[in-house]
């Protein structure tokens, strides 16, 4: 050594590592690995309902708010777990709840995303909203669904039981 001070990395200080750790931790909550929602194939509000009518399938409507935790961990651990890889004949859409700009057509009116979700029944967020083929409201639940609640609400759609008995009923039922 030559009695001159060796210049370090900046990545050599402690807090340039945290920095660095936290940033790539951020990135991977944001962006998560390779079974996402993101992946999942989410239609605009109308065109779900398009898609559904031609197709004779139901809409699960996903009402969030981009400030809301549970949310996001719906759209990352949820929706993923029970949607992917399943045969049942669902039409996926996402709804911001606080969206007061975009407007939507429903049933013969035009609605704001926040008039809509009200419409639907989202007493809160995260929400679950389920229409049938021509965009009548089936069934909405409010706060966060794990996935094998959802299972069993997407099951208790699909096998058309809400027509004649409650869900609670019908949980009850597929217990025993």
């Amino acid at each position: 050594m030559n009695g001159k001070p060796t210049p370090r990395s900046p990545m050599g200080t402690p807090r340039c590592a945290s920095l660095v750790l936290l940033c790539v931790t951020a990135w991977l909550w944001i962006f998560p690995g390779p079974v996402s929602a993101q992946q999942l194939e989410w239609h605009p509000f109308e065109k779900a309902l398009s898609v559904a009518d031609t197709t004779d399938r139901w809409v699960l409507v996903d009402v969030y708010a981009p400030w809301c935790g549970w949310c996001y961990k719906m759209k990352r651990e949820t929706y993923p777990a029970v949607v992917t890889g399943t045969d049942l004949p669902f039409v996926l859409t996402r709804l911001n709840r606080d969206d007061r700009d975009t407007m939507h057509r429903y049933r013969g009116r035009r609605l704001s995303s926040r008039q809509l979700a009200k419409e639907l029944g989202a007493d809160g967020i995260p929400a679950v909203a389920i229409l049938d083929g021509s965009g009548k409201r089936v069934m909405t639940v409010s706060g966060f669904v794990s996935p094998d609640l959802l299972v069993r609400i997407l099951t208790y759609i699909h096998t058309e039981a809400y027509h004649h008995m409650s869900f609670d009923a019908f949980a009850a039922s597929r217990a025993e």
